[in-house]
C-alpha cells in the first residue's frame, strides 16, 4: 500500500461513502499524489450503485489546511 493510500482512505457503511483525509500531522495538506488518490477514489463511489452519500472529511484539528507541493509529485500515471 502506498503511502497516499494510506492517508486518503474510503470506507463504506450502508449507503454512505466516507473518503478521509489522514494526515494530521501535517494538517491534511496535500500534494499531487493525494489529490490523484482523491480523485481515484470520488470515480470508484461514483461508480457504486448503491452508495447515495459522500463524505469527505480529515483527522486531526483541520479538514485541510493547504497545498503541499501540488508539482512535486511521484506519480507518472496522471
Amino acid at each position: 500500500m502506498s503511502q497516499a493510500e494510506q492517508e486518503v482512505t474510503l470506507e463504506t457503511r450502508g449507503h454512505t461513502a466516507i473518503i478521509t483525509l489522514n494526515i494530521p500531522k501535517k494538517l491534511n495538506a496535500l500534494n499531487g499524489d493525494h489529490y490523484f488518490r482523491l480523485a481515484k477514489l470520488m470515480q470508484e463511489v461514483a461508480a457504486m450503485d448503491n452508495v447515495y452519500i459522500t463524505i469527505l472529511t480529515g483527522k486531526g484539528r483541520f479538514f485541510s489546511a493547504y497545498v503541499a507541493s501540488f508539482y512535486q509529485t511521484t506519480t507518472s500515471s496522471y
